[in-house]
């Protein structure tokens, strides 16, 4: 029960931040450049590393969650007394959204935070089985917010004006925590630790806590192969990255509307899922290295699909060059929706299998004296990587075209098979 709603919460702000916002700006009429910028917003969860440690050092993971969940309640909702502000003023005015954007990146930091202390609180409650079990849990319980985000808070931000639509978020927000706050268990660490007293007599100094910052970082570089640790974390999903982005791109170009891609996004989410949870049972089950080859495998071969909705393009590209009527144009072959679907739907299964292997790597290589931090670490690089690798996408595919671009996708998952033999799955001291 809480490894749902507890990655529900961390699957929440993070749909808030670049789903519904984006949404927010254009429903009020704001320039396209200031709903790209809500990119930028990633920059919180990629740095999260640098205070993640702290999070280790202070108060408990359990004591983090629900704090963090609970500021966030009252942000969003002064967010969304501010957001009517905005609404009011009338679509296409000159806004000034300087405030807007402050409370955004509080909300980013907050939320950065919520994930380390999320992330650390699972490896600390469940064994390893048991975080292999509840991989594809936490995973579908994140992408449920997503829904929840890009679905439900946009719909009601749309019919009923966005303080009702960031209103709602504020009151979810609170309501985690109060949740939480009654039903999440103490985790191992937790547990042990020493009564107050005794830490109120030997509180700790300054140096020591700046040791302890260095050692949680050194510790994740000084493990066995930790360069190819690096590598294998940073070039896993770069191929399914470069999809993501361009993949609604190449659909509205196929000339599918906003309403069908939505149904077929429910298709995509719902296959993830069932990915993630069939992976997360694989692995509790076989073990990790047994698993991890396969579904590299599976997500390396489902990314040459996106090949033959591309292909598509060429024909209708050939046409508008030469000048060809719209009404011929309309009857080039274009690939049915059934197709798109099941594309979607295979790449987005075997996503999700990669999705949950490589969380569950991630967790064996992080020491137990610094879960959260060594998890923060590790997912703060593979941000980075998706993060560069998707601002730069828009620009290879209006050079390249769809082509060359999900050929690109395609060679991309190459390293991570290179890889996958090379890497140790258990951690284990230098």
């Amino acid at each position: 029960m809480w490894t749902t709603t507890t990655y529900f919460a961390e699957g929440l702000p993070w749909s808030l931040l670049h789903q519904v916002v984006a949404e927010f700006f254009t429903a009020i009429g704001l320039p396209a450049q200031q709903v790209g910028y809500t990119s930028a917003l990633h920059i919180t969860g990629t740095l999260k590393f640098l205070w993640s440690p702290l999070v280790d050092l202070f108060a408990t993971l359990r004591l983090w969650m629900i704090a963090t969940q609970a500021a966030m309640g009252l942000v969003v909702g002064y967010l969304a007394l501010h957001a009517q502000h905005l609404e009011a003023l009338g679509m296409g005015r000159a806004t000034d959204t300087s405030f807007v954007w402050i409370l955004l990146v509080v909300i980013g930091v907050l939320s950065a935070t919520h994930d380390i202390a999320c992330d650390g609180y699972y490896m600390d409650a469940l064994d390893e089985d048991a975080q292999a079990r509840m991989s594809g849990l936490r995973v579908a319980a994140f992408r449920v917010a997503m829904l929840v985000g890009n679905a439900g808070l946009v719909y009601v931000g749309g019919r009923f004006g966005w303080l009702a639509g960031f209103g709602f978020a504020a009151v979810m927000f609170v309501a985690l925590a109060a949740f939480h706050q009654l039903k999440l268990p103490r985790g191992e660490s937790e547990r042990r630790r020493e009564p107050a007293a005794d830490r109120e007599d030997a509180p700790q100094r300054a140096a020591s806590r700046l040791r302890h910052v260095a050692t949680a970082y050194l510790s994740f570089l000084g493990q066995r192969g930790a360069l190819v640790v690096l590598l294998f974390i940073t070039t896993y999903k770069l191929g399914d990255a470069l999809m993501f982005s361009m993949g609604k791109v190449l659909l509205r170009d196929l000339g599918v509307g906003t309403e069908t891609r939505a149904l077929i996004n429910l298709v995509s989410v719902l296959s993830m899922i069932a990915g993630a949870t069939l992976a997360g049972a694989w692995i509790a089950r076989a073990g990790l290295r047994r698993c991890l080859l396969t579904i590299t495998l599976l997500m390396a071969l489902s990314e040459p699909l996106y090949l033959l909705l591309a292909g598509a393009r060429l024909p209708m590209q050939l046409a508008a060059a030469y000048d060809v009527p719209s009404s011929v144009i309309a009857l080039l072959w274009r690939p049915s929706l059934l197709t798109i679907a099941g594309v979607l739907a295979i790449e987005q299964f075997a996503g999700g299998m990669a999705t949950a292997a490589q969380m569950i790597f991630i967790m064996r290589r992080c020491h137990p004296d610094h879960k959260a931090a060594h998890y923060a670490f590790a997912t703060a690089l593979y941000a980075f990587a998706q993060m560069a690798t998707g601002t730069y996408s828009g620009h290879l595919y209006e050079a390249q075209g769809p082509v060359i671009y999900f050929a690109v996708t395609s060679v991309a998952c190459i390293p991570a098979l290179l890889l996958v033999n090379l890497i140790p799955t258990e951690r284990r001291a230098a």
